[in-house]
């Protein structure tokens, strides 16, 4: 019977917060499946010609490095957006909105979830073997 309930709350959580638009979840996933793509990209351009050890490596290697970088990128960018929502944004003051803070969220923090996904997927190390 609890289980049932906690499953509720989460799906009304999914359908009322995350899903109400449903045009910015769909257009950060792309965003973030194209950020990681240009990433991984460039960190190939940019070893090719600053790396002088970068051609030598086996195609697995190239990979695991260019993988590297779409990881340092993303922790970049959603540790700029995490200082943002903690210091500068409203989304997290008391006065501003009732209600627990897990339930709290805005166009921006949806966008920023719905780009982190594809590069949770990028980054999982099986999805390469």
């Amino acid at each position: 019977m609890e289980i049932k309930s906690y499953q509720n709350q989460a799906e009304l959580l999914v359908k009322e917060y995350l899903l109400a638009d449903s045009v910015i979840p769909y257009t950060s996933v792309i965003c973030g499946i194209c950020a990681c793509k240009m990433v991984y990209d460039l960190t190939q351009l940019f070893s090719n010609v600053y790396f002088k050890s970068y051609p030598g490596l086996s195609k697995l290697q190239r990979t695991e490095w260019s993988n590297r970088s779409i990881s340092t990128f993303h922790a970049i960018f959603i540790a700029i957006m995490s200082l943002y929502f903690v210091f500068w944004s409203n989304l997290y003051s008391d006065h501003e909105y009732a209600g627990p803070i897990t339930f709290r969220s805005s166009a921006l923090s949806t966008f920023t979830l719905g780009v982190r996904i594809p590069s949770a997927f990028i980054l999982d190390e099986k999805s390469w073997i």
